[in-house]
């Protein structure tokens, strides 16, 4: 026979002081969590939102990354024989020759702190490589004209970059560059750069070798064959597929996972024992009344069931408790913000987001909290003397 559920209910209100301390304790650490792989999963879902199965993007071989890789005009012009590239409608090869620089921009509303920007210089034939842009405002920049186009995050995060504003570019800040349009990219990596014409970023930065080149592939089968040509010894540059170029980047969230499960496995640990003093604080103010359960016929497993469950309806309380707090803390879910990459060293905009498998997380963490620090006091309980807990009260 159970014990009914009111009668632990009613015994977590009969201590509210150390109720109310342990479901706190808890409950940071349900915010913590949450917030913490709300922004992995926010990172990895701009990243992954990012690049074509049918793109290879090639760089200098050591390179992490486009900001950090260099090809030389001649390099670049071994890859126009790479295999079952994809042609446009005039027979131009799809492949986008691209330069990649930083620019320091001052965010909004963060007293003019400034970030690191993506500037990507593109030709046309870029927008044909990259299909996921198109200008949602204004127009495309013209080849030869001091123009950029700013993606929609980073329109949002910095200051500027609105339509018709102009910015200071080049080496020296010497060139001024107008903003003639606002483009998005399917909410990837893309939206966080600046674009402009390739022979005036070049020409503004005083650089005449590309970071990076783009190839589209005639369809997702041909990659494979086209990276082995570029990795081999014809061209030997380092090839990979688009998508897998993003997932490596999106590593770093990855080691954000890890140090959030240690972080918050040590937190948990704290949990367990204010879980364990409150359960071990209730038994020993209760001895009179578990041994009046035994004597009226509950057995010493109905005990531990019942303490048990009042330790997991604890939990599920501060688990609740968490995932409102984080809904009244966290405005930022649903907004941009942005987060400064350690291999491209710009800043990428992202949204946190709050997902069902950090909602479950959560609720998972909670439940071992709280089963785990009821275990030793709910023991204690069912190993009680009857008949000395009753001569004593």
């Amino acid at each position: 026979m159970a014990i009914p559920l009111y009668y632990n209910w009613r015994n977590l209100l009969a201590r509210r002081l150390s109720t109310i301390l342990t479901l706190v304790v808890v409950a940071v650490i349900i915010v913590v969590l949450c917030t913490l792989l709300s922004f992995a999963a926010g990172i990895r879902a701009s990243l992954v939102a990012t690049g074509s199965s049918i793109n290879v993007i090639v760089l200098k071989p050591g390179a992490t990354a486009e900001s950090t890789s260099i090809i030389q005009p001649e390099e670049s012009i071994r890859l126009a024989q790479t295999p079952d590239v994809a042609r446009d409608a005039a027979g131009n090869l799809l492949m986008s020759t691209e330069v990649c620089v930083q620019t320091d921009i001052p965010r909004k509303g963060q007293g003019g702190a400034s970030a690191n920007v993506a500037l990507r210089g593109v030709d046309d034939v870029a927008f044909a490589v990259h299909p996921e842009v198109h200008i949602t405002e204004g127009r495309n920049f013209r080849q030869g004209m001091l123009e950029v186009i700013v993606g929609k995050a980073a329109c949002a995060r910095f200051a500027g970059l609105n339509l018709g504003a102009e910015v200071s570019l080049g080496r020296h800040g010497q060139r001024q560059y107008q903003v003639v349009g606002i483009f998005e990219a399917k909410g990837g990596a893309l939206e966080s750069e600046i674009w402009a014409p390739r022979t005036m970023l070049c020409d503004s930065y005083q650089r005449r070798m590309a970071s990076s080149v783009c190839l589209r592939m005639s369809d997702a089968a041909s990659a494979p064959a086209a990276i082995e040509y570029i990795n081999g010894p014809t061209v030997q540059l380092d090839g990979k597929l688009e998508t897998k170029y993003y997932d490596d980047l999106a590593s770093k969230t990855r080691d954000i996972v890890v140090l959030t499960t240690v972080l918050v496995g040590i937190m948990a640990v704290g949990a367990v024992f204010a879980v364990a003093n409150t359960m071990y604080s209730s038994v020993d103010g209760r001895r009179r009344e578990i041994a009046m359960l035994r004597a009226i016929g509950f057995s010493r497993s109905a005990i531990v069931l019942a303490l048990v469950t009042e330790s997991l309806l604890l939990s599920s309380i501060a688990w609740a408790c968490g995932l409102g707090a984080c809904t009244l803390v966290m405005p930022l879910i649903g907004q941009r913000q942005d987060f400064l990459s350690d291999q491209t060293w710009t800043v990428l905009a992202y949204e946190l987001r709050l997902t069902p498998m950090i909602i479950v997380a959560a609720l998972a963490l909670a439940v071992i909290v709280g089963a785990t620090g009821a275990v030793a006091p709910a023991l204690r309980a069912a190993r009680l003397d009857v008949l000395e807990a009753l001569r004593k009260a």
